[in-house]
């Protein structure tokens, strides 16, 4: 381990340990949570914030409007991640709290459309767009906060929290949600009842606040500092010196990234428009969803420790690839819970596969000075271009070609290059650039 964590007694290390994963966590989850409540309720927010003459069109434009924000995730890296290598990993993730959280609150304040005509989704978007740049700047932070912090052995366990808490985090929304529509009517959630789970995220984002600021930065960080080895300019050595390892994140982020907004963000509004679940059955396919992702993501981390990451996310992926059709086949066909749920669960565990092991094979591309930058522009670039766009995509799919299991197609697509990338790119051993070796 890092030399100043080292140098403590084993029991403070462990706490130590424990407080920063609590940091990083706490945080992701607040940040998911805020991000997957846009999603869950995406039916509503085409009814309030846009016109109803095409339902259709309406809800494409939800998703187009949550797509758009993604543009502004790499911006997001690129500011947070230079802040995250210029003056540290933990004031960045405290500003990106507070920036998501304000933003996700604005949100449940906004006028509608029937108020404000044209203006209500242009201010829908603006705040969608500040998510986004906090979004963007979460991960790289978040990624390298934890990385730095882990003990050798252990990275890709601890690593694999991170999305457990984004998974956490959308099922803590679902949650709320299915609670709000068992309370309230239907025209009471569409009239008001829809604004209360942003408006939560702001005391949600204090507490994830006063969190993060309660932990130092991370040892390896602070030992850069000390030794005058960090970079300047973080962002221009990330690109002239990393490129090559940020285009192998950037492959490898695929599978993870259309995979998460196709099937544990976009499922719920399928479910209900392709497969006409009822609320009720959509929250139980959608929480039984992501309790199989949450269980399956730190099995897959701690076989990384022990196989490798490149050959868990291979595996995964070509998994993911092979299984995704036949199963979005069973969702649509059958119609009924069991098999919904099964299928769902099938994709989630795999989506597992290839997002628990990511963010320690980022990590340990890259060299401290320039990790939170470099991990920004792979991650992000990615996310922003195939995983953002997933939800429309998956609708707009539907709609031209009439086939409900015309959404498969893209992930298998996503699948297929993410395990491309990986057989093209060089071994573990041989891709660890950076700092953080695994002993």
């Amino acid at each position: 381990m890092h030399a100043d964590v080292g140098m403590l007694s084993a029991a403070d290390r462990r706490t130590t340990i424990r407080r920063a994963m609590g940091a990083g966590i706490v945080g992701h989850f607040v940040e998911w949570y805020d991000y997957g409540v846009y999603a869950y309720v995406a039916t509503i927010l085409a009814a309030v914030f846009f016109n109803q003459s095409n339902p259709t069109a309406a809800l494409l434009s939800v998703f187009a409007t949550f797509a758009i924000a993604f543009f502004a995730r790499p911006i997001g890296g690129l500011i947070f991640g230079h802040l995250g290598d210029k003056v540290g990993r933990q004031r960045a993730l405290a500003a990106v709290i507070i920036l998501m959280s304000a933003s996700t609150f604005a949100i449940g304040v906004l006028p509608t459309y029937n108020q404000v005509g044209v203006f209500a989704p242009l201010l829908l978007l603006t705040a969608r767009i500040f998510q986004g740049l906090s979004a963007g700047g979460e991960i790289a932070s978040a990624s390298s906060f934890i990385n730095e912090y882990a003990p050798n052995n252990r990275r890709g366990f601890y690593s694999s929290l991170l999305p457990a808490a984004s998974a956490c985090g959308l099922l803590f929304g679902a949650g709320l949600m299915a609670t709000l529509n068992a309370i309230y009517s239907s025209a009471e959630m569409t009239a008001w009842g829809w604004r209360i789970p942003f408006l939560i995220a702001l005391p949600l984002g204090i507490v994830g606040f006063y969190v993060r600021t309660r932990v130092e930065d991370t040892p390896v960080f602070q030992a850069l500092l000390k030794e005058k080895k960090h970079e300047e300019n973080p962002l221009k050595a990330s690109i002239t010196q990393q490129f090559r390892w940020i285009a192998v994140a950037f492959g490898a982020t695929l599978t993870y990234g259309v995979g998460f907004y196709t099937v544990l963000s976009y499922l719920p509004s399928y479910l209900r428009t392709v497969s006409k679940f009822d609320t009720a059955t959509v929250f139980s396919i959608t929480a039984i969803t992501l309790i199989a992702h949450i269980t399956a993501l730190p099995l897959w981390g701690a076989l990384s420790d022990r196989v490798g990451r490149k050959p868990v996310i291979l595996f995964a992926s070509v998994a993911l690839a092979v299984a995704t059709y036949p199963v979005f086949q069973m969702i649509a066909s059958a119609g009924t819970l069991s098999a919904s749920a099964t299928g769902s669960a099938i994709l989630a565990i795999l989506i597992a596969g290839g997002a628990a092991p990511l963010f320690s094979y980022m990590a340990e591309m890259f060299p401290t000075a320039v990790r939170s930058s470099s991990i920004s522009i792979g991650y992000n670039a990615s996310v922003m271009i195939f995983g953002g766009t997933a939800p429309f995509i998956a609708t707009y799919l539907i709609s031209a070609t009439g086939n409900p299991v015309s959404p498969s197609f893209y992930l298998v697509a996503a699948a297929a290059c993410a395990a491309l990338t990986l057989l093209v790119a060089p071994t573990d051993s041989d891709a660890h650039l950076g700092d953080l070796k695994s002993s």
